[in-house]
């Protein structure tokens, strides 16, 4: 993976995807947002990371963060 998330790009990404009000489209909002961004849509967060904005932004950053 080429392109590395910053932690402003993560909260933002969170903050718009806990900002859908039903939990069930929150999954699809986070698609959404990352494609957008040109990040490659991942497998589903682990479970309660969807409504946890913490949980959401340091899964973000561990799923497209690039190797040092």
């Amino acid at each position: 993976m080429s392109k590395r998330m910053s932690r402003t790009l993560a909260a933002e990404i969170a903050d718009r995807t806990l900002a859908v009000l039903n939990p069930n489209n929150r999954l699809l909002a986070l698609g959404a947002a990352l494609q957008r961004h040109g990040f490659p849509g991942a497998a589903a967060p682990p479970e309660g990371t969807l409504t946890d904005r913490a949980a959401l932004i340091a899964w973000l950053q561990a799923t497209y963060a690039t190797p040092d």
